[in-house]
């Protein structure tokens, strides 16, 4: 009996992968390297521009885009678009920037060029200034997105509020709809917006913001985070304990 027990406990409170492949990397060829955001504070702008850049990049076969390229668009363009009424009855605010985007255009990145520095690399906020030629900026068209909640537990500070059902779920919304995560955690007492754009469970990844002893050895999230990089794998504890909100972001059909 003891040993039914055990078992039937094991069952229940241990994930089941057995649906979902070890690794899903298929989206991090057409990943597009994020600006350094330094102190600007911009993080929702910056992981909402990274989901269009992925879409965009993804629809049209452009694989490890170039800084400049086609689809590098502009982070500060969003700060200054109309805000775009959602009627949807689950929400969050990781989805209210994206949905911008659903004006059908955007600024690439080569006309308004994202600065966090000044040339000194001492800090700045240019980024949040209104271009002065922002009405005359060349756009281009961009496709509608759609987003879907996949979770929020507690407030934007909240910690330690997930479970292993939520790691399951951005990996699954991954494996199904092709398309990146967007997230909110608590980074060092602020909270932060990132991209989730796929995972290895065999890939050990950088603790990131917990302590080492809290780390696992099954597995990692690839992030896209607004810090100069592609992406980086992180171990699925820094997700279970800093995060607290998902949501994924996919063309709309």
């Amino acid at each position: 009996m003891k040993i039914k027990s055990l078992f039937l406990t094991l069952l229940v409170s241990t994930p089941v992968f057995a649906d979902l492949p070890v690794r899903y990397n298929e989206l991090l060829p057409y990943v597009q390297q994020a600006p350094d955001q330094g102190e600007t504070n911009t993080c929702l702008f910056q992981a909402s521009t990274g989901a269009m850049e992925l879409l965009l990049n993804r629809r049209d076969g452009i694989r490890r885009p170039k800084i400049g390229g086609q689809n590098d668009l502009a982070e500060s363009f969003l700060i200054w678009q109309y805000n775009f009424k959602d009627d949807s009855p689950v929400y969050s605010h990781i989805q209210s920037v994206v949905k911008n985007f659903n004006w059908g255009e955007a600024v690439q990145n080569k006309y308004w060029p994202f600065v966090a520095y000044n040339s000194d690399r001492t800090d700045s906020m240019e980024a949040w200034n209104r271009h002065p030629d922002f009405d005359k900026l060349p756009r281009i068209a961009v496709p509608k997105v759609t987003t879907e909640l996949l979770f929020a537990r507690g407030k934007k500070y909240a910690t330690y509020v997930l479970t292993n059902e939520d790691v399951i779920a951005v990996k699954e919304a991954l494996v199904k709809y092709k398309s990146p995560v967007i997230i909110n955690y608590n980074d060092d007492d602020y909270w932060h917006v990132v991209l989730i754009v796929g995972y290895d469970d065999r890939v050990k990844g950088q603790c990131y913001e917990i302590e080492k002893e809290e780390c696992n050895k099954r597995g990692s999230f690839y992030v896209r985070d607004s810090n100069g990089k592609r992406f980086e794998a992180r171990a699925y504890n820094w997700f279970l304990y800093k995060a607290n909100a998902a949501a994924v972001v996919k063309l709309k059909e």
